[in-house]
């Protein structure tokens, strides 16, 4: 494994005293930064669950405008249907003992997150620089969804705001939720290699006890309307290392991205232009 420094966020986290791998609670406070209702239960349970306070932040509401995206059972408005995806997550969190005060949204719609990115970048700095957390948890950059992948550069945006501003940023890590590979989907494992086409970064998988599977699995059944969609995740380890620096101009990998395999109205050329923009927006921030 790459070496860390020794009071990094992530060296403690992997210390298989204190760490994770531990048997307390671990004293460290992350911000889970994650685009929808239920992508926290994939990716971040075991931080959920074994980290004393922390906070949630959902990008996107979970409700897409276009109602193919619905499960038969959202009847009503787009309202109704983020309002159902709200109270699952609640639910949800309410296992792994999450209030609904540490719970917030920072009310982008669904499949349309990268419109908002200068806007969702200003949000999450504020939120943390008023809750200080020691570390965030987001999505890699993998091309599966475009509001995971606005999620990782908006959670690298507003860390590099903080620092200029003269504070300290947070440490970023990151899960895999899922990628293209030959037009199928790979769940749950980063890519095979870096953006470069190196070897990838190292991580570090953590797995679940019997009482923390059941757990997830109770999680899961909370976000009922998704629940098609969950039975495609494994419960197993859960991998999560800290996030390289992406270029977020280019394709996280060669060929298709999942959602251009699945022909969504968003491509991954038109992501970029999005992205740029929002890196040109806030470049005295990165140059600081």
């Amino acid at each position: 494994m790459k070496a860390v420094a020794a009071n990094s966020v992530w060296a403690t986290l992997c210390d298989p005293e204190i760490g994770l791998t531990g048997q307390s609670k671990v004293g460290l406070r992350p911000l889970v930064l994650v685009a929808h209702p239920d992508d926290e239960t994939i990716g971040a349970s075991v931080i959920l669950g074994r980290l004393s306070t922390p906070i949630v932040v959902y990008l996107t509401d979970g409700a897409p405008h276009q109602q193919s995206f619905w499960p038969s059972d959202a009847n009503g408005s787009r309202a109704d249907y983020a309002r159902m995806r709200r109270d699952e997550a609640i639910s949800a969190l309410s296992l792994v003992d999450v209030p609904r005060s540490r719970i917030l949204w920072l009310g982008a719609t669904d499949q349309d997150a990268s419109f908002e990115m200068p806007a969702l970048v200003k949000s999450l700095a504020r939120l943390l620089c008023y809750f200080s957390p020691d570390f965030i948890v987001t999505h890699a950059y993998e091309g599966g969804h475009p509001d995971h992948d606005t999620a990782a550069l908006v959670a690298q945006l507003a860390t590099h705001v903080i620092k200029n501003q003269g504070r300290q940023p947070p440490e970023v890590l990151e899960f895999p939720l899922y990628h293209a590979e030959n037009c199928g989907c790979v769940s749950c494992k980063f890519l095979p290699s870096s953006q470069d086409g190196g070897p990838a970064p190292a991580h570090v998988a953590f797995p679940l006890s019997p009482e923390e599977t059941a757990r997830k699995a109770q999680m899961a059944t909370c976000h009922h309307s998704q629940r098609a969609v969950l039975q495609q995740f494994p419960i197993g380890p859960e991998p999560l290392r800290p996030a390289p620096s992406y270029d977020f101009t280019k394709p996280p990998h060669p060929g298709k991205l999942w959602y251009e395999c699945l022909g969504w109205p968003m491509t991954g050329a038109r992501w970029r232009e999005l992205a740029s923009a929002a890196l040109d927006q806030f470049s005295q921030s990165l140059c600081h």
